[in-house]
């Protein structure tokens, strides 16, 4: 949830144009565009080498590199808020926006055509989740240990917030221009609304009964009502426990 405020943006934005140029100048030099992903995780991990640096109170050494730069941006900009953490949401706002810009300007350098196809979302997402479980493994210094497990948090809600926001929306389009994959009993299914689409739960074959429940007439199902259900209460008194004092 990268919704950091206004004011913090320009100097991270600067910060992660300067990156992602840097990104694509590698990726023009080469002969391999789906190198993309192993960029992306050696200067995410430099991003937060840092982090964790500036954090940490030196460990571990300082990287003088762009992605290294906009980790120090990301910690100086928090420490305003004044409490331990605070660059976690900028971190996010940054590799959210990373991740953006570099097919933006590959486009603009004329060796990519679109900004987003499904290997590019693959290639991100692996990068994204590969770095969390790299970190996942570092052991840290005592008393920053909460550093890594912040590191995997923003890193994972980065990629599924991609997936969320930017791939699913690209594969609604898909599936209506080439049709859906999925035939199994249920399923989402797109439905068309106002200036798009969104997705409705479907069953596609006859509804299965459901025992001891109860069908509403909005076609939800409902457990049974158990404080109207006495038939397995027996409040016989031949039974233990259940007997009713008369006193």
């Amino acid at each position: 949830m990268p919704y950091i405020p206004a004011e913090d943006r320009p100097v991270l934005d600067k910060a992660v144009d300067a990156l992602s140029e840097s990104i694509v100048n590698e990726l023009v030099g080469g002969n391999d565009t789906t190198d993309i992903s192993v960029l992306y995780r050696h200067k995410i991990s430099e991003i937060l080498v840092n982090l964790c640096s500036m954090e940490t109170g030196g460990w571990p050494q300082k990287l003088d590199t762009p992605a290294g730069k906009l980790g120090e941006e990301i910690f100086k900009i928090s420490e305003k808020y004044n409490y331990k953490g605070a660059w976690l949401g900028e971190l996010n706002y940054a590799l959210t926006r990373l991740i953006q810009e570099v097919p933006k300007k590959m486009v603009e350098s004329g060796r990519w055509k679109e900004e987003f196809r499904y290997w590019i979302y693959a290639q991100t997402a692996g990068a994204l989740e590969r770095s969390a479980l790299h970190w996942n493994e570092i052991s840290m210094p005592p008393g920053a240990k909460w550093v890594a497990d912040g590191f995997v948090g923003v890193l994972f809600d980065v990629k599924d917030e991609y997936k969320r926001r930017v791939n699913a929306a690209y594969e609604a389009f898909q599936i209506r221009k080439s049709g859906d994959v999925y035939t199994t009993p249920y399923k989402t299914e797109l439905v068309e609304n106002k200036g798009g689409f969104q997705e409705i739960m479907k069953q596609n074959k006859k509804e299965e009964t459901v025992i001891d429940a109860k069908k509403t007439p909005e076609g939800l199902i409902r457990a049974p009502d158990s404080s109207k259900n006495t038939d397995n209460l027996n409040t016989s008194s031949s039974k233990p426990g259940l007997s009713k004092s008369k006193g």
